[in-house]
Parts: C-alpha cells; structure tokens; sequence
C-alpha cells in the first residue's frame, strides 16, 4: 500500500499552487468586500471601494453565521438607490465590480473622531489618519470653519439652479465632501474654494479677507500637489475623485481672480504659458475618454452622470429661466463669423470651430430665431465653451491673434448671465478691458457689441 501523505502535509499540487501566489493573504477588508469576494485596500475609516460606491464601510468583525444583518436606509445609501438598489434577496454575483445589491450588504457607518485635513494657523490637531492616495494630514478648528462653510454656503453657488435640493447641489453639498475622506487633495481644494468664498464676502474687512486668502492659496498649492501625483496612477478607484479635484482646481483658479493685465483667464500673454486649471480642465476630458461612463458616474459620482430628463425636455433659453435679461446675439454673431472667413489663413477653420461652439451657447442662453432651444443641455453650461476650447486656439490667444481675442471678447458676456457664480465676476470687467489693450486701434470697434452685451446681461 502506498502511504498516504499526512493531512496537513501539502500535495505536490498544492505546493506548485503556493509557488505561484507567494503574496501574503490579508483578512483585515471590510465587510462588504470580503462579502463580495474583492480586494480591499484596508483602508480607515472607509476604503476605497464602499467610498466609490457610496455606501457605509464598516471594518467591524463578520456577523456569526445566521445573524440577520440590520436594515437599511441610511442617507448614505443615496449614491447607490440612484440606480435601484435591490433587496438583500437579489442573487449574488460573482467578484468584480459592485453593482446594484451592495446597497442590500451594506450596515450603518461606525462613528469615528479620526478626520484629515491641514490649515497653517492652528496648532490644535486631532489624530491623523491616512489613505494609499494622499499624504497623512490633521483637522483643525480653521478647517472646520472651512468645510462647513463650502457644504452651507459655497456648494450652492456651483449650480445656477434656486432650487437647493436640485441634485447637482446636493452632490457639492454632501458626496464631495464624502470623497475627500479618502482622497485628501478633494478636502484640500474644497477648503480653498471656500476660503476664496469667504474672502469674496469680506471686501470691506481687509484683515480677515487677507486671512481667508491666505489659506485658500495654501489648501490650493496642497490640493494641486497630491493631485498631481495621483493623475500618473488614473483607475477606475480615483477616477471620480480626479475628475472632482480637476474641476475645484478652475473654480479655485477663477475664485483667484487675475493675477496680472496680461491675464486672459486660459493663458497669460506675457509669458506665453497656458494657465495652471487648463490642463487639469483638458485631463477632465481624458478621463471622460478613458473611463466608461457607467464606471466614472456611478456611487457618489452618479448625480454627474445622466442628465436630468425634465431638464431635456423644457426646451426654454436660460434667460427664460434663470430670469436675467435677453440680449440679441444672432446678428452681431453673424457678422463676426463673415469677418473672420474674409481671411483666408490656416488659423480661419481654428475660428470657425469655435465660433460654432460659442454659437451654440449664445442659443442655449438666449434661443435660436423663434426663440426656442433644442440642443444638447450640455450646451446650457457657460463655462462649457472653456471646458472644451482647443489648444490650438489658446495658442493663438497667446499670439494676440485679432480673430482669437474677438471672438473670446463676443464669450465674455455670457459669463455675466452667471449671477451665482461669484468666482467669475471680477473677469467680466477685466477680460474686456485687457482684450481692447492688446487689439490694434483698426479692430477696437468689434468690442462695441460684447461691451454692451455685458452690461446688458448683468
């Protein structure tokens, strides 16, 4: 008779098994990812995967076998009941990337006193705690007054709607902050924004605007600083945080204001060089390319995702709706775009493009001839037409082209039709005026119209 190998003996299957996966096997996840069978990060107090998906993390030990799970409901449910959360009696599914039952597996959040977060005015710090993604930081009294004001006051000036419970509001209010907790350079820039807000609110007090801006600019150079090291390592996991932090980044550069006369807000003529925002505004682009949309716009990310179909259905101009005064664009419009094809250069198709694309916000924001608006509603976004500007006629910009800065003289007036958006005031009046000082005298009356038109607008 053969004898048999010992049961706790390995098998020479067994040991070639081992041989190839010689990693050490961690048990510390998280409930719902060891429920769902994929890999966790560990880290606390909530991972990656449970802040993505937006349900609660919870690291506390698995129920013994048979114990019923608690029910839920809980706000924080609310990212993933955006697609139809099930029942805990939905079949399982396999490993890979959680769908609609996490919500089913999910249990209230554990409270915890750890937070993240870093201001340079306060030594009063709580315990730190640290993520894979960002560089371990503190909280403190001054950036509690920070966050609290960006959820109650600066997250509802990023959506143009009254309506405080329209779900774009509720995203900046509630998810953002929700991200940060594993992504601190989200914190970071939603603290710089809101002292950029709270210093907006200050004019007459020079020492507490000195001070709100103060730590703007610091929380601004942090935030860009880690973003910047994670941009290299784009996944599925940080792509909803990166997109987030790259749009507070032109918030923050817009809330700044401009920094010197030959500041056009997409590049400084002076030296040349594209503005800091603008490629992280280009890299929202790529990750939109990169990342499948049911991926990005998913858990916390989900209000960015679909648009809102009552929205696609009013087919009202914003003036309409937003109730700031009409301005007639069509024929001023027009005659600019016969004056740029009068020149017959490889720089006129660059002009035409993005006369087409401020065209069609022209007509989201005031109606097309009948009065009427049936484009896309990304159309409707003013500070769109920045979003997707090409290089090339930023290069051309930078070259003092007289076709380039027309024709982003005739896109200031739209910025004055942003009334809540407090961060682009100060360019309305700024833009117009450095544009007229780089144009040469025979061109200056094409800026009669978009004078005009932004005062009209406001």
């Amino acid at each position: 008779m053969t004898p048999q190998a010992p049961a706790d003996s390995p098998t020479p299957g067994r040991v070639s098994k081992l041989a190839r996966r010689p990693h050490r096997k961690s048990r510390n996840g998280c409930f719902n990812c060891k429920r769902r069978k994929v890999k966790c990060d560990e880290v606390k107090p909530a991972c990656a995967n449970c802040i993505r998906f937006g349900i609660p993390c919870d690291f506390a030990p698995q129920l013994p076998p048979g114990e019923d799970l608690p029910p839920t409901g809980s706000a924080l449910d609310a990212g993933s009941n955006h697609h139809g959360g099930d029942s805990p009696a939905t079949q399982r599914r396999g490993p890979g990337r959680p769908r609609k039952d996490w919500a089913a597996l999910a249990k209230p959040v554990p409270q915890t006193t750890e937070r993240t977060g870093t201001s340079p005015s306060s030594s009063v710090t709580t315990p730190a705690s640290t993520t894979s993604d960002s560089t371990p930081c503190s909280f403190n009294i001054v950036d509690a007054e920070l966050i609290i004001h960006f959820v109650n006051h600066t997250a509802r000036t990023l959506h143009e709607s009254e309506d405080h419970n329209h779900k774009l509001v509720r995203f900046w209010e509630r998810n953002v902050p929700q991200i940060g907790l594993s992504y601190h350079f989200v914190l970071h820039l939603a603290y710089a924004l809101a002292g950029y807000h709270l210093a907006y609110l200050e004019p007459g007090n020079l020492d507490r605007s000195a001070h709100y801006l103060s730590l703007a600019r610091y929380h601004s150079e942090v935030g860009v600083a880690e973003l910047n090291k994670m941009l290299a390592n784009l996944d599925e996991t940080n792509c909803g945080a990166l997109y987030v932090s790259a749009v507070l980044v032109c918030y923050c550069a817009f809330a700044a204001g401009p920094t010197s006369a030959n500041d056009l807000l997409v590049c400084n003529v002076s030296d040349g060089t594209p503005q800091q925002w603008l490629p992280l505004m280009h890299g929202v682009r790529l990750i939109r390319r990169s990342i499948e949309p049911a991926t990005l716009f998913t858990g916390l990310m989900a209000p960015l995702g679909a648009p809102d179909e009552e929205e696609e259905k009013d087919h009202r101009p914003m003036y309409q709706i937003g109730g700031f005064p009409y301005v007639d664009w069509i024929e001023p419009l027009g005659r600019v775009r016969k004056w740029i094809e009068s020149y017959n250069t490889p720089d006129t198709i660059i002009y035409i493009r993005a006369h087409s694309s401020l065209a069609d916000v022209y007509e989201a924001t005031y109606g097309n001839e009948n009065g009427l608006f049936k484009g896309p509603s990304t159309d409707r976004a003013v500070l769109g037409w920045l979003y997707r500007m090409h290089e090339l006629f930023v290069a051309c910009i930078q070259r003092k082209e007289p076709q380039a800065l027309v024709l982003f003289a005739y896109y200031v007036p739209l910025l004055s039709t942003l009334r809540q958006c407090w961060f682009v005031q100060a360019w309305v009046r700024h833009l117009l005026e450095a544009i007229r000082g780089m144009l040469h005298p025979d061109h200056l009356p094409w800026l009669d119209w978009p004078i005009q038109a932004a005062l009209e607008g406001q």
